[in-house]
């Protein structure tokens, strides 16, 4: 509070001190701002199928959806994205084979709000075993 008075202090007298004045300030403000932002605001974070044999995320950096196998119980992950309202499949990607890594893709995803969820499956059948939907942005 003291710096701000004497900022103000000084900006009467000193045409260039005042727009300094407003200037850094707002500077500050746009920037802490930013930094309050999360990094992760595009990125849905780890979602698991009940059984935490799949996980699954969407990672903004890359813009890449992932499935990995974590188990090795006859079943393959598969990762689903739906738009928001969770009735709309957008990305579904499989991986099967625990220990050869993760699969993944790049789709094209529009500007807003999605759902992704892990599930596991075997061949020929639905997945199952889905863990909850977890809504994020992607922007």
């Amino acid at each position: 509070m003291r710096i701000l008075r004497a900022i103000t202090a000084l900006s009467t007298k000193n045409p260039r001190v005042r727009a300094g004045a407003v200037v850094a300030p707002l500077g500050l403000a746009l920037t802490a701002g930013l930094a309050a932002t999360p990094a992760w605001a595009a990125s849905s974070g780890d979602v698991y199928s009940t059984n935490r044999g799949a996980e699954g995320w969407y990672y903004y950096g890359s813009e890449r959806v992932y499935a990995t196998d974590l188990k090795r119980d006859g079943y393959g992950a598969v990762t689903q994205v739906f738009a928001d309202d969770g009735r709309r499949l957008l990305v579904s990607l499989k991986d099967t084979g625990v220990g050869n890594g993760s699969s993944w893709k790049t789709p094209t995803l529009f500007e807003g709000y999605h759902k992704i969820r892990a599930c596991v499956y075997k061949t020929g059948h639905k997945p199952t075993k889905c863990g909850p939907m977890t809504r994020w942005y992607v922007g």
